[in-house]
Order: C-alpha cells, then sequence, then structure tokens
C-alpha cells in the first residue's frame, strides 16, 4: 500500500501540469478491500485525480453489489468505470457479468462514465469458452485482423496465424522515438518497474528506488547510451534486429508488424541473458 501511494505521488509531482491514474492489472477487483483502502487514502492525501479503474467484471454476479462497489469508488473520486469485453475475455468471463456491470455503471455513474472495450462486442459478443478449439482461434484470428489492437507476445503467434507477414525490410526506418520518449502513458507494476505503456518488458527505471521524475530526466539525458532504448528510438526494431545478430539472433522469415519484430528480438536478448538491465521482467517473455 504504501508503495503505491508513494509512486503515486511520485507520479503527480512528475507532472505538475496534470497527472492522470488508471489503476489495472491484472484484474484490480481481485482484491477489493485493498483497491479500496488505496482509493480512500489517495483521495484523502489529495493524489487525485483517479481517471479511472479497469476491469474484466469477473466480480459482477450480482446488481447490488455492482451497485454497492460503484458508489464507494465514486466517493473516492473515481472518473470512469473501464471495462474490458472482447472474444479473448469472453473464454474466462461470463458475458452477463460483463453486460450487467456496463448497465449497473451507467446507472450509478452515467453513460459518460462508462468506457467499454469494445461496445459492438458489448452488443452481440457471447462467451467464448464452449467453442471447439479451431473455431475459437479462427474468431480470435478474424477479430485480430480488424486491426483494433497491437499484439506482443504469445498473443501474436496464436492470432495472427494465416495472416500475411511482411519481410524484415518492410519494416526498416520505423523509429519508436514516440512511443518510448515523447507519450505521456507508463506502466508501474507491482514491483515497481515502470515501462512504456504500450511496450511491457522494457524497463525504464524502477520507481520503488526513485522519484519518476528523475527516472524520467535520467531517460531523456541518458537514453541514447541505453542498447536497447537506444537503438529502438533511433532505428526501431529492424536495427535492434542487426543488434541482436551479434548475440545469436536470427530473424524469422517474416512478422505481423514492428512490434512483432520487436518482441521476437527482446525475447531472444532475454533467453540469452543480454541487457537484463533494460529487459524484465523474465517470466514476462516466457513461452508459458
Amino acid at each position: 500500500m504504501e508503495e503505491a501511494l508513494g509512486c503515486w505521488e511520485s507520479l503527480a509531482a512528475a507532472s505538475p501540469t496534470g497527472c492522470r491514474v488508471h489503476l489495472t492489472g491484472g484484474e484490480p477487483f481481485g482484491d477489493w478491500d485493498r483497491l479500496l483502502e488505496l482509493c480512500r487514502r489517495a483521495k484523502a492525501q489529495g493524489l487525485g485525480p483517479l481517471e479511472k479503474i479497469e476491469t474484466n467484471a469477473f466480480w459482477a454476479t450480482d446488481a447490488g453489489l455492482v451497485k454497492a462497489r460503484l458508489e464507494e469508488l465514486d466517493r473516492c473520486g473515481m472518473g470512469k468505470l473501464a471495462i474490458s469485453t472482447d472474444p479473448y475475455h469472453q473464454e474466462f468471463v461470463p458475458m452477463h457479468r460483463v453486460r450487467l456491470a456496463a448497465r449497473v455503471a451507467g446507472e450509478v455513474l452515467g453513460e459518460h462514465r462508462v468506457q467499454v472495450r469494445w461496445r459492438d462486442w458489448l452488443r452481440d459478443g457471447f462467451d467464448t469458452d464452449g467453442l471447439p478449439p479451431s473455431r475459437r482461434v479462427e474468431l480470435f484470428a478474424r477479430y485480430a485482423a480488424g486491426g483494433r489492437d497491437r499484439f506482443n507476445g504469445r498473443a501474436v503467434v496464436e492470432l495472427t496465424r494465416g495472416q500475411p507477414f511482411k519481410p524484415l525490410e518492410a519494416l526498416a526506418d520505423n523509429p519508436c522515438d514516440e512511443r518510448l520518449l515523447r507519450s505521456r502513458h507508463v506502466h508501474i507494476d507491482p514491483q515497481g518497474r515502470l515501462m512504456p505503456g504500450t511496450c511491457s518488458g522494457i524497463v525504464l527505471g524502477h520507481a520503488d528506488r526513485e522519484s519518476v521524475g528523475d527516472i524520467w530526466r535520467g531517460l531523456a539525458d541518458d537514453y541514447a547510451s541505453r542498447p536497447v532504448m537506444g537503438t529502438l528510438a533511433s532505428g526501431g526494431p529492424v536495427r535492434l534486429a542487426k543488434l541482436a545478430e551479434a548475440t545469436g539472433f536470427v530473424p524469422q522469415a517474416g512478422y505481423a508488424g514492428k512490434c512483432h519484430l520487436c518482441w521476437d528480438v527482446r525475447k531472444h536478448l532475454v533467453d540469452v541473458s543480454s541487457f537484463s538491465g533494460e529487459l524484465g521482467p523474465a517470466w514476462l517473455y516466457q513461452d508459458e
């Protein structure tokens, strides 16, 4: 709890013109008492604003429970409730719970404070756990082909089967400086690792050891000297692949996109224990 509040305070101090905090996971409602305590204490300390809390709505088993919890969070200053719903989540979370959470949230908070991923799936979606595995993968791949998601890790391997891949040269001259250095979206994991918001597994610093402001200023000053960050910022994943050749990396024949290539290179670097200070946690890169 103290680490979470400390990180929150550090984020606010690093962004004097305004910092928006988004509590997600994993699943923050998996420990309801701790989530509520964090929100209460943050409000008492004036740390806000709490822009939103994200959930897959697994816990929404009863309208009264949903109403009571959302009223508590509303009193704590929560701006929006974000509900994750798509074919992938509905392999594990019943669709009727998602719809119940969305309906009650609209009543308690107002529809403008309910963010749903994705609204068309909320309307038309269904439980996917009962589908035969082949049909489920086919559905996932078809939905993924819509282009609304950025896939890393096992997802890009499993969900792009049968999709046309691009040769390495088609991904060249595509640096990542905007995403890595100029994005205002970062994630802090439970161990304090600070990561770019859309690039899990790249470690910018450790928010449990130094302030977010110090991490950000240090990154601005020395990013070019960091092998992974500097290479991605200046030349993108193709240049990182060239760097990794010295450690034995051999690229595949093609990739779904530059994020697929980046993940493949970084996974190799973790496997051969290279640049461990910039890449982690190690379990994130494991196949299972």
